[in-house]
């Protein structure tokens, strides 16, 4: 009889994921990096939602969610980054190792990751980062896009210092004493405040915590976009000191 780690090991050897992505995205790059983590079979689709929607994957634009990530499984269309992770873990691996193995530990690792993947990533990327960089995120008025810049930093301070004293007072990462789904993607939307040079002095367990979480395996490689961008940015500030 099969056990359910060979089963999943028959499953990924038949068959390969598709990852619809644009790998500036937090949501994209976290999917990505799990797949990678679990040696999980997949084809990288990059997208640029900026093209005319004739011009998309027909896996978008016959979407009505014209948005990434979208995993493609066969037959399975899966949006959205936390239903993503979700399904890869029901279906290619041990829930309990992913997601953690007590029911409390599970809900509050799933919700972090719901958390993430919206008012985080509305607040750091949306509201903060991405209106100082993107034109199409920022308000047409510069004195309402500075308004909502500058609103945003306190909201991002304020989840700063949640982070900070309240889910690493004790604990080296957000859920306990080993890393989870949960650090990974909280880290990865935290990453993004690195465009703008961002300090964390004022938060050192945060500041520590998140050297540590981008040790953990492919990192690297899931990030090498966001590094030449960074490098990027240091060159253009380079010339204007």
């Amino acid at each position: 009889m099969e056990t359910s780690k060979e089963i999943n090991n028959n499953i990924s050897e038949e068959r390969k994921v598709d990852l619809y992505l644009i790998r500036i995205s937090p949501s994209c790059r976290i999917v990505w990096l799990y797949l990678l983590q679990n040696n999980i079979p997949h084809t990288l689709i990059d997208v640029d939602l900026s093209r005319p929607t004739s011009d998309l994957p027909a896996a978008l634009n016959n979407s009505p969610h014209l948005e990434v990530p979208i995993l493609i499984d066969g037959e399975k269309r899966i949006f959205e980054a936390p239903a993503i992770l979700n399904y890869l873990a029901q279906t290619y691996n041990d829930v309990q190792h992913q997601l953690g193995t007590s029911t409390p530990t599970q809900c509050l690792i799933t919700s972090l990751i719901s958390w993430a993947n919206s008012e985080l990533l509305r607040c750091v990327g949306y509201q903060y980062v991405y209106p100082q960089f993107l034109d199409q995120y920022s308000l047409p008025d510069p004195a309402s896009n500075e308004t909502l810049i500058e609103s945003s930093l306190r909201s991002v301070s304020s989840h700063l210092e949640k982070l900070e004293t309240r889910y690493l007072k004790q604990t080296p990462y957000l859920c306990g004493q080993r890393v989870t789904l949960a650090d990974m993607f909280v880290a990865t939307v935290l990453v993004q405040l690195e465009w703008t040079n961002f300090n964390f002095s004022l938060w050192p367990r945060v500041k520590t915590w998140l050297q540590r979480v981008k040790h953990v395996d492919f990192w690297d490689t899931v990030h090498e976009f966001h590094e030449d961008f960074l490098t990027e940015l240091s060159q253009k500030r380079h010339q204007y000191d």
